[in-house]
């Protein structure tokens, strides 16, 4: 049989229909000559080695260091590039259907074809930050650990808590969250959510310029105090610098967004590195608002492979109808959390990644994870550094403690591309093959099964 027929056999996982096999036998695979990017601490392996067993790695260096055991199958890699699987620590899932955004849309099918769309581009994992509401996500999750299900892996924060009607600002995602007035509802609500083994709690600190009531100090220190007590951490959705300030002191543990009234100034980048809070830049929903007209991202090919035309038409068209007021709002707000950033990424602050993904109708699924990416690096990140905060950090913030990195022992999440993202980090998207726990995903199947 040939190598071709035998990883065709033995290394493929139907990801696109949700299952997977996860008791099949599994050969030995030694992939070779790929420049190796580890996510860790170390420079990336020229002609490197990854040898893989069953969904883990059990060595990594160069070719040469790499010890071949007899019977493996070889992989020849050579002039391409190996990077860990992406790590996304904020979307919403479930919402949007095709050209639709509703509750109604938040089904075991919309959730597992867009855990789908995430695997597809090189995203192992996702968390879907407060706007899980009912039992679906602990089936999913479920069949996911049992191995039944495949997909980007879901994590979630169930629901999330901010004042009434202060918790997400779009209202289809509104009665997913709790409205607390009072510290025991607060506490009450935290603890059932992690009753259902939460990854975080989420809560918003935010009065959306004024229209809706802002979470109290005494009550987001009242969640936080409380979930601390069970060992869970509290990402906050934040907007303005002095509730962030706040919100630090208060022992919050993670941002989902930068603040956006004001330029993060030195006393928000002093509390915000030396007690190691998490921050992910979220940028991307900010900079599509800078543009009067369509970008040229919209011809991206793998957002054409991983988002339905006709959402990308409607979003083609959207641009051209901004005002130049709005235009122009938008942009000096982005400038600011381009310096914010800027400022806190060479002060060594915790930098994590996400995109907030499904927060809004048409803020594409998938994609965007490389085009974050790609703004990360235009604010002033290194492509090393924005790759790591994909990856290895996000991964450890959300006690991924088996993914992140490629190294000896980690589950084989990784992404195979054409080009270096080192040299241009949009190469991210030139994807050969994607691995998750070791088997490749049949993109092409599942490319066919997108609608």
């Amino acid at each position: 049989m040939s190598i071709a027929r035998l990883l065709g056999c033995c290394l493929l996982v139907v990801v696109g229909l949700g299952a997977q096999n996860v008791d099949a036998p599994r050969p030995v695979v030694l992939f070779a000559g790929a420049c190796i990017i580890t996510g860790g601490d170390g420079a990336p392996i020229d002609d490197g080695a990854l040898l893989v067993e069953n969904q883990h790695i059990v060595a990594i260096g160069h070719r040469r260091e790499v010890r071949t055991p007899a019977g493996a199958v070889r992989i020849d890699l050579t002039g391409k590039t190996v990077m860990p699987a992406i790590v996304d620590a904020h979307v919403h899932l479930g919402y949007q259907r095709g050209v639709t955004f509703a509750a109604e849309n938040f089904t075991r099918a919309t959730l597992v074809d867009q855990l789908n769309r995430y695997a597809y581009a090189g995203i192992a994992a996702v968390l879907s930050l407060g706007t899980d509401a009912g039992d679906l996500p602990l089936q999913l999750r479920a069949e996911q650990a049992a191995g039944r299900l495949g997909g980007a892996r879901y994590l979630f924060a169930g629901r999330g808590l901010g004042a009434p009607d202060g918790g997400p600002g779009t209202p289809e995602l509104k009665a997913s969250a709790y409205g607390v007035t009072t510290e025991e509802e607060a506490r009450r609500a935290v603890r059932e959510q992690i009753a259902n083994h939460v990854d975080v709690i989420k809560i918003w600190v935010d009065d959306r310029n004024g229209t809706v009531p802002k979470l109290s100090p005494a009550l987001y220190r009242a969640i936080i105090d409380e979930a601390h007590a069970h060992q869970t951490r509290v990402v906050a959705h934040i907007f303005y610098l002095d509730d962030a300030k706040d919100l630090v002191r208060a022992g919050v543990d993670g941002f989902a967004h930068l603040v956006r009234d004001k330029e993060a100034d030195a006393e928000l980048v002093s509390l915000v590195t030396s007690r190691r809070v998490f921050v992910m830049p979220n940028l991307a929903i900010s900079e599509n608002g800078t543009h009067a007209e369509a970008p040229a991202w919209l011809d991206d090919p793998l957002l054409r492979e991983t988002a339905p035309p006709d959402v990308i038409d409607r979003v083609r068209a959207s641009f051209p109808r901004r005002s130049p007021a709005q235009v122009q709002r938008a942009a000096a707000t982005y400038g600011s959390m381009q310096r914010s950033l800027a400022r806190l990424s060479t002060a060594g602050a915790v930098i994590g990644f996400g995109t907030d993904d499904g927060a809004v109708r048409d803020h594409f699924y998938a994609y965007t994870a490389h085009r974050e990416l790609r703004l990360m690096v235009e604010a002033g990140m290194t492509p090393s550094a924005a790759i790591a905060a994909a990856t290895r950090v996000s991964a450890d913030f959300l006690r991924l403690r088996d993914r992140g990195t490629l190294e000896a022992g980690k589950r084989a999440d990784f992404i195979v591309l054409d080009a270096n993202p080192l040299d241009d980090i949009a190469n991210t998207q030139k994807i050969a093959a994607v691995y998750l726990d070791g088997r490749k995903l049949d993109r092409a199947a599942m490319r066919a099964a997108f609608k």
